[in-house]
């Protein structure tokens, strides 16, 4: 158990409650021997937290009353607030703004049949790396999330949407790579097969390329795969993008991506914008070639959606003449269909409106 758990479980001022989402199967028995239980009380509590998505402790029907009673008085599930549901678009994609304990609000997104049902999380209020396509990067950070505000977002969606995700994406507002710990621990929660259960090839994080964070994602082999947001295949243009590259350019990039494709099993994911007369051109394609050469990986092609950027998607035209390029070079690749446009909850459009910090 971590220096800041055993801090977070320790005794408190009675106005101060310990929140269970977010806390592993060995923290939850931790916590309730602090109470006077035994440590399997707190296996049958992580049960219902994540395997049976209860979250009222009234409603947990093995657990005796007198545990109940300690239950209620020292801790709290750490449900987040709904700000606003939106409606659904016309393919069903529907987008929420949840509201968390300090005021400060997030989207995710709940996408049906796309295949299977997923849910688009976020890692971070805001983000701090301004990629001038990404309707997030406008608002700046704000903070962190935990990982029991991570994990909530998934089963706040499920009870909202009354289905079972089996599908969820770490491509919402903020670098989720930035807020590595607490993804890391989110990840593990949302797949242990004793609780939320979802499968590794399920999960997915998608980061602008922190390379010493990729680092440690190779050491520590999490349960997810992971996606790469490229979307240029040139240092010149991507830096016109994204700042970032500045600071981790292709090459220490794929350095490090190589490093990763010795040892993972997953197919390493690459996300590309498309823009009109950009990034769309043969010799696109052709350097794409280059630079994803002996990595077993997949392109994910994705159309530049509306986020007041002067640049312009490509034509159905040039994308369908840029797949058959990356096929020529070798490159596998898909055309991610675009969800949620209409109710502004497609791929950078995400954008938290009036965040409002309690202090």
């Amino acid at each position: 158990m971590t220096e800041s758990t055993k801090a977070q479980i320790a005794v408190k001022s009675t106005d101060e409650k310990t929140t269970l989402y977010g806390l592993t199967l060995e923290e939850l028995e931790s916590f309730v021997k602090t109470l006077g239980e035994p440590a399997y009380r707190g296996r049958q509590l992580y049960h219902w937290l994540y395997n049976q998505r209860i979250a009222e402790i009234d409603r947990m029907s093995n657990l005796p009353a007198g545990f109940k009673r300690k239950l209620e008085e020292s801790s709290k599930a750490g449900r987040l607030g709904i700000a606003l549901k939106g409606l659904p678009a016309q393919d069903g994609t529907q987008k929420f703004l949840f509201e968390l304990e300090d005021g400060l609000r997030v989207e995710s997104v709940y996408l049906p049949d796309s295949p299977g049902d997923t849910a688009c999380i976020s890692s971070q209020v805001g983000c701090a790396l301004g990629c001038n396509f990404c309707a997030t990067g406008k608002m700046g950070l704000y903070r962190n999330l935990s990982a029991g505000e991570i994990v909530l977002q998934v089963l706040e969606i499920e009870w909202l949407a009354g289905c079972r995700l089996s599908n969820v994406v770490f491509m919402g507002m903020g670098e989720p790579l930035h807020n590595y710990d607490n993804v890391i621990r989110a990840v593990r929660l949302l797949s242990d097969a004793d609780g939320i259960g979802l499968s590794a090839r399920r999960l997915t994080v998608s980061t602008i390329g922190i390379v010493p964070m990729i680092e440690r994602w190779r050491e520590d082999n999490p349960p997810a795969k992971l996606a790469i947001s490229l979307h240029a295949a040139t240092d010149k243009q991507r830096l016109q993008l994204m700042p970032v590259n500045k600071a981790y350019p292709l090459e220490m990039l794929f350095k490090s991506l190589r490093r990763l494709a010795h040892v993972t099993t997953h197919t390493i994911t690459f996300e590309y914008i498309m823009i009109a007369d950009f990034n769309d051109r043969k010799t696109d394609a052709i350097n794409l070639g280059k630079l994803l050469k002996n990595i077993p990986a997949k392109m994910n092609l994705i159309r530049l959606h509306p986020t007041d950027s002067e640049m312009q998607p490509s034509s159905d035209e040039a994308i369908d003449k840029f797949m058959g390029y990356l096929v020529a070079e070798g490159v596998r690749c898909t055309l991610r269909q675009s969800r949620g446009v209409d109710s502004e909850a497609a791929c950078g459009m995400l954008f938290a409106q009036e965040p409002r910090p309690s202090n």
